[in-house]
């Protein structure tokens, strides 16, 4: 099994050698997002009165909003993120704002971009209102994928957000009168609490302890629980098991993943899912042709006899979609990364 499991990770790691060989090559492929000013004209009075909307992103990474499935282009915006979403909704809200009006704060936690039978979006945000503009309550959570169809999905990207962003607006106007009776915020705390998950050991400490990952909650930590280990394929498919005191094994039904050599896995269908970090993002390791790997075959010529191995484990990675999508049925978008909240893979 020991040899099997090295196998296993030195044709992983040949798969991205090469992949960042060919990639660095190549100019970085992107698809630039510009969201276009679309007024929105409330029919009637709006039920909310608003001074102004203003927008944090903290996202795991504010530098692009997605990936682009066909010829793997990187969604960016065309200006810093901040500015990217706080001038189109000023543009959107411009005929709604008053002067005597509530402050409310928008804390977007995800929006990103994919593409499937549709051009798909989720945005996950958080809207809080403030009376004094200094002090304030949760008014209203979001959380919502929405799927357009277009002849060329690709084009309709920069739309899909704007709607989603003009939808969270309507949800925050109808939430009036419901704000949360917990003690009230300053900005600087709201922003405070939601960057709290970024300080977590795995984002702060500079090396991956070894081992295996139970669960989400231990990827966290930095902790895994299980440091004595085997693995086995069959039929391209890996088992992890345990190694007990008395050299027996026991399966691990779910792993969440793995560290090994300082390189990450996320366990998913039966299979070692390399991970990158990129910011305070954990990317599949395929979407990473920009950053280059800091590994090389020089880290592994210490197991260089069992490279001959890897030929028994060649197989075709499949594609791991991340969880279903209601809007698109049996559909599922590719997974590319890491959602921060769940662990689970989102697209």
């Amino acid at each position: 099994m020991k040899y099997l499991l090295t196998a296993v990770f030195v044709w992983t790691q040949a798969l991205a050698i090469f992949a960042q060989s060919a990639d660095t090559t190549k100019t970085r492929k992107i698809k630039t997002i510009h969201l276009k000013a679309r007024q929105y004209r409330a029919k009637g009075e709006t039920l909310i009165p608003l001074s102004g909307v203003r927008v944090i992103p903290v996202c795991a990474d504010t530098t692009q909003l997605g990936f682009i499935p066909k010829g793997l282009k990187y969604a960016v915006p065309d200006r810093p993120y901040t500015s990217f979403l706080q001038d189109y909704v000023n543009d959107m809200l411009r005929n709604v704002y008053k002067g005597s009006g509530m402050q409310m704060l928008w804390i977007i936690k995800d929006l990103r971009v994919n593409e499937g039978p549709g051009a798909i979006v989720r945005l996950k945000a958080d809207a809080w209102l403030s009376a004094d503009k200094q002090h304030y309550r949760l008014l209203k959570t979001f959380d919502t994928i929405l799927v357009q169809q277009a002849l060329y999905v690709t084009q309709v990207h920069d739309d899909n957000i704007a709607h989603a962003l003009q939808v969270f607006y309507i949800y925050c106007d109808l939430a009036v009168g419901t704000a949360a009776s917990d003690p009230a915020l300053t900005e600087a705390e709201i922003v405070a609490r939601e960057q709290e998950k970024f300080r977590a050991p795995i984002y702060i400490d500079t090396v991956y302890k070894e081992g295996v990952y139970l669960s989400y909650k231990e990827f966290l930590a930095n902790a895994p629980s299980v440091t004595d280990y085997d693995i086995s394929v069959r039929k391209n498919k890996v088992t992890i098991y345990a190694r007990e005191v008395d050299s027996s094994c026991t399966e691990l039904d779910a792993p969440w993943g793995l560290s090994k050599k300082g390189e990450l896995y996320k366990y998913d269908l039966k299979e070692l899912v390399p991970l990158e970090r990129k910011a305070n993002s954990f990317i599949v390791t395929n979407y990473m042709s920009e950053v280059r790997k800091s590994n090389n075959l020089a880290t592994w010529s210490v197991i260089s006899p069992t490279v001959a191995l890897a030929s028994l484990l060649f197989w075709a990675p499949k594609v791991h979609p991340s969880p279903a999508v209601p809007q698109l049925g049996d559909e599922k978008p590719m997974a590319t990364t890491v959602d921060p909240y769940s662990g689970e893979f989102v697209f």
